[in-house]
């Protein structure tokens, strides 16, 4: 069960701890999810958040708006504003958060406000406040544009807006997909395997999607949207207020366009990033990406191999070039690749990953790679450190923090099927770990993250869902939505210099930071596994 650790009630000035959270949100509030979050350059912090509500027996994912200043104070009640409260589906679908050119808010989402009976027509609006909250243009949202693909479609979802602002330009774009019927033929329909005698009907429903692409251009006025036939599509911004558009091909690898305001592709052609499938067939995710100060497109994503995988980096240039063979963050094809983040800073990028190197075998993996595809760390670290090992379950890395010494990682690892302790890790420019530690209880319970950072502290957001005690009866005040203040500067103050023998420890395993077992504390970082006579295992970070 979720230990109660101290928590406020609402929002004061931003007080560094590595055991205090202050809850957001109104009283009683569950079910916050999609918590997106941007820093402005003046230090105020930016959040937006969906929270299901019913109202009058209409169900909404609600968008809301909050707005902290530098010193942490939120400006905008309790609940924060209440942006779109649109009827929406029963399931969430992601939306657009950026700033404008002038530090107004803006943030594209969809709802179903003209099919509420039937919930089969979803349509995408844009909203804009400026800073001090109120709406610059409608409140109830423009409406973003798009091109019809058949003449009477029976439904339409407008689903997933994202918007992308380079230089003075707004860009959007929205997965369209529209549902119809068609003739019935060999390449629609086939019989179910149950009855392999089936008759071919006359028509079958059919469907057609792909990401609509468009130019905000003088603030309201939207200008002819191109299509791109893809499931999955990343927007980055590039010089000239161009933008960097990643997505996938027919072959399930990655294509890239560079986009002008004039929606055309400033390349002579498409540049074909990525070759190799990346599709497991029923999943493929979205490849991370971040531009670094050399305008060059950083790129990191998991390369599957039959039922395995590895995670890679690779970059794209301005002109067009790119690495056709993306160099492998462990230098081989070994063990299998989770979830992973990524940071850029300079002309490099860290990317944490959890990586399995067998069934029983976990490590939280991270290392550096230049945007000439080049390993940056040498030595004994030129294929990546493994920052935490464990046996039982796995990691889940949540952010990647590029400091002025090095970088800062933040990650769960995983206790149990839905708790993990959470551990902010400091490794410097040459890949060793300067400090780890553990903020939150043990066995912290999260259903969701979103993390900003300055050059002192990490501000991390967070949801938990209900808990419950011992009798399955709910625990007052465990669902919510929180945010911690971490300070990312220094060196924890615990002392790890030695290993502890507590009584009861029944055995002593050491391991070295790149997964070795060895008999004695080596120079440098070491991780100890103690178990104890109940068979409770605890892992921690020694420096000899």
């Amino acid at each position: 069960m979720m230990a109660i650790f101290a928590m406020g009630t609402m929002m004061a000035n931003w007080h560094p701890s590595d055991t205090e959270a202050i809850r957001l949100d109104k009283e009683d509030a569950t079910g916050q999810s999609l918590m997106k979050t941007l820093r402005t350059d003046d230090g105020k912090i930016i959040l937006t958040w969906l929270r299901g509500e019913r109202t009058d027996g209409v169900f909404a994912y609600q968008l809301h708006l909050q707005l902290f200043d530098a010193d942490g104070n939120a400006q905008f009640g309790d609940e924060g504003i209440i942006v779109a409260n649109k009827p929406t589906v029963t399931w969430t679908s992601d939306y657009g958060l950026a700033l404008a050119p002038n530090g107004d808010i803006l943030m594209a989402y969809y709802d179903i406000r003209n099919d509420v009976e039937n919930q089969e027509c979803s349509e995408a609006y844009i909203y804009r406040y400026n800073q001090q909250g109120q709406p610059v243009w409608d409140a109830d949202g423009v409406l973003i544009p798009v091109k019809q693909i058949s003449e009477n479609p029976l439904s339409v979802e407008n689903l997933s807006p994202k918007i992308c602002v380079s230089g003075d330009n707004i860009y959007l774009a929205v997965m369209h997909t529209e549902y119809f019927m068609e003739e019935a033929n060999e390449d629609n329909w086939s019989p179910s395997p149950w009855f392999p005698n089936q008759q071919m009907p006359d028509s079958v429903l059919v469907n057609k999607g792909a990401w609509q692409v468009m130019l905000l251009a003088d603030n309201r006025d939207e200008v002819e949207p191109i299509s791109i036939d893809s499931k999955i599509l990343t927007m980055n911004p590039a010089p000239d207020g161009n933008i960097y558009m990643v997505y996938d091909n027919e072959l399930s690898g990655l294509d890239a366009q560079l986009i002008n305001p004039e929606l055309k592709n400033v390349w002579d052609n498409i540049v074909t990033v990525e070759e190799r499938p990346l599709s497991t067939g029923m999943f493929m995710p979205t490849p991370l990406a971040q531009v670094n100060e050399d305008d060059k497109l950083m790129l990191s994503y998991r390369v599957p191999t039959d039922w395995y995988g590895y995670q890679v980096v690779n970059h794209l240039t301005p002109s067009g070039e790119t690495m056709r063979d993306a160099v492998s963050l462990t230098g081989s094809i070994d063990g299998d690749a989770g979830t992973a983040a990524m940071g850029v800073k300079e002309n490099r990028a860290l990317v944490a990953w959890e990586w399995a190197y067998s069934a029983s075998e976990y490590h939280m993996n991270a290392n550096v790679i230049d945007d000439d595809n080049n390993y940056f760390w040498t030595g004994d670290n030129t294929y990546g450190i493994s920052l935490e090992m464990t046996e039982d379950w796995g990691f889940t890395p949540v952010k990647v923090i590029p400091v002025i010494d090095g970088w800062v990682v933040l990650y769960g690892n995983s206790t149990s099927w839905n708790g993990a302790n959470f551990m902010v890790v400091k490794i410097d420019e040459f890949g060793e770990v300067m400090w780890s530690k553990q903020i939150c209880e043990d066995n912290f319970k999260s259903s969701g993250f979103s993390v900003t950072y300055d050059e002192n502290n990490a501000y991390i957001f967070y949801t938990q869902e209900e808990q419950y005690d011992d009798n399955w009866e709910v625990i007052p005040g465990s669902a919510g939505m929180f945010v911690m203040c971490v300070d990312i500067t220094g060196n924890p103050s615990t002392a790890i210099s030695e290993v502890a023998t507590d009584k009861g420890v029944n055995t002593t395993e050491i391991y070295t930071i790149d997964g070795r077992k060895v008999n004695t504390l080596e120079k440098g970082v070491n991780i100890v596994r103690t178990t104890d006579e109940n068979g409770t295992v605890s892992v921690k970070k020694v420096l000899n």
